[in-house]
């Protein structure tokens, strides 16, 4: 029997809706995501849910990804140093987030953190793949 094949931009994908309250799942069988408030499965019974959960494989958490540490990476890519101290205080406290993108669109590198960004959830995604021995494309 053939292994299934992992699509990473599913995998991706997923990774972009985890947060604090909803997990994202991988179904090996069926080759897709699902959120842990199950949602499209809701005509599923307690059993077959509980079958569902126990075949899929959790995805890295919002914790694991750890965002706020992509960002420290991104803003050490840049060579402009009062650029780099700037963010660097922008990314202090509440509001962090919306602060960094507000001013990364402002000087115009907005795509810079959007690549990085987008590589760095690959290789997430990649490492994960590799962690539960599963092959990708």
């Amino acid at each position: 029997m053939k292994k299934n094949m992992v699509t990473l931009s599913k995998i991706i994908e997923g990774l972009e809706m985890v947060d604090s309250i909803i997990d994202c799942y991988y179904n090996p069988k069926k080759d897709e995501i699902f959120l842990s408030n199950i949602g499209e499965y809701e005509d599923l019974t307690e059993d077959e849910i509980d079958k569902l959960l126990e075949e899929a494989i959790i995805l890295p958490t919002q914790y694991e990804i750890n965002e706020y540490q992509i960002i420290v990476d991104f803003i050490e890519t840049i060579d402009n140093e009062q650029m780099k101290k700037e963010l660097n205080r922008l990314i202090q406290g509440k509001g962090a987030f919306r602060r960094f993108k507000d001013y990364c669109f402002e000087l115009n590198i907005i795509q810079d953190w959007y690549k990085y960004k987008d590589k760095k959830y690959k290789e997430i995604a990649i490492n994960w793949c590799k962690q539960y021995k599963l092959e990708y494309k």
